[in-house]
C-alpha cells in the first residue's frame, strides 16, 4: 500500500534520532521516535509499505514478520492521528 503526508496538515522533521511533527490544524508537536521517524520519512520519499519494511529490516537486523507487524501498526497510528493518508499507485502508460 501507498501512502502520502499531507503538507497542509503536518510538517515534520528530524531531531537527533528522532523526529518532531507539528500538527497545524490541531496546533501541536509531537515527537516521533526513531523508528516513527524512520516510517514518516519512508512515505514523504514516496516508499511503499514493502519497501520501508524492507529498509528497515536491513537498518534493524530484525526478523521481517515482525517488522511488518510493526510497520504496520504504526502507519495506523498515522493514519489515525492524519499525518498520512492511502494514495493509489500511479500507472504509467
Amino acid at each position: 500500500m501507498m501512502y502520502q503526508i499531507d503538507p497542509y496538515k503536518i510538517m515534520f522533521t528530524q531531531l537527533g534520532d528522532e523526529g518532531v511533527v507539528y500538527a497545524i490544524e490541531k496546533n501541536e508537536y509531537v515527537t516521533l521516535n526513531e523508528t516513527f521517524f524512520k516510517i514518516l520519512k519512508g512515505v514523504e520519499e514516496g516508499n511503499s509499505q514493502a519497501e520501508i519494511v524492507s529498509k528497515l529490516c536491513q537498518q534493524y537486523n530484525i526478523c521481517q514478520a515482525d517488522c511488518e507487524k510493526e510497520v504496520a501498526e504504526a502507519l495506523e497510528k498515522l493514519l489515525e492521528r492524519g499525518y498520512i493518508s492511502t494514495r493509489n499507485k500511479e500507472v504509467q502508460l
